[in-house]
């Protein structure tokens, strides 16, 4: 997961949906997050929830593992 940007991102989701799964939570690890949240079009779209600790990319959960490159979608 060293070269994963939002572009990446956004067709992991993309071709997990097609599969006919609706992606419920990201488990990121704490460094892949890091490098994401520096590439602009992907923080652009991370916002807050009701919950003060929790963050959500496109309406989906975030969950920071303690793995360092790490990228999961549940």
């Amino acid at each position: 997961m060293d070269n994963l940007n939002a572009k990446k991102v956004n067709r992991l989701i993309e071709e997990f949906s097609e599969k006919g799964k609706k992606p419920e939570k990201l488990e990121i690890g704490y460094k892949t997050y890091a490098r994401l949240v520096d590439d602009e079009k992907f923080y652009d779209k991370v916002t807050k929830s009701s919950d003060s600790k929790e963050r959500l990319y496109k309406g989906i959960k975030i969950k920071l593992v303690a793995e360092k490159h790490y990228f999961q979608i549940v």
